[in-house]
């Protein structure tokens, strides 16, 4: 599976899809493909770290919703490095055998969309560090 528009190399901050504030409130599309199997929300503190593992199969997106994070990703197929910083209303695609972390740099609530269900037989999550 490759990233939105044919981009299937570089970790990059991807935008919401669909923006529109009024009157009524706020309405985010955040984002408008994929074949997500789970939908996971959740919160985490100032300095945590998600992560340090690949998929074999699994696709994700991770979605920003409050705070600041960074995403390092390693490439295992060439082992090239990518580095990016997410603020609220970003999120960022993770494809397989790409080994990574999210650390948050402040508290910070997220949602994380999976194209596999995680399974007992069959999880799909291979620790791996990331490291240069």
């Amino acid at each position: 599976m490759d990233r939105p528009n044919g981009a299937n190399h570089g970790c990059k901050p991807v935008a919401p899809s669909f923006v529109r504030r009024d009157e009524r409130g706020l309405f985010v599309e955040i984002v408008n493909e994929g074949p997500w199997e789970t939908i996971i929300h959740g919160t985490m503190e100032k300095d945590a770290e998600m992560g340090n593992h690949y998929h074999r199969e699994c696709r994700a997106y991770f979605y920003l919703m409050s705070g600041r994070a960074r995403i390092v990703v390693r490439h295992l197929i060439d082992n090239s490095m990518d580095e990016v910083e997410l603020v609220a209303g970003q999120g960022v695609y993770l494809l397989p055998f790409e080994t990574h972390v999210i650390q948050y740099l402040e508290n910070s609530d997220f949602i994380l969309m999976k194209s596999y269900r995680y399974r007992n037989d069959n999880p799909d999550i291979y620790p791996c560090k990331v490291e240069p």
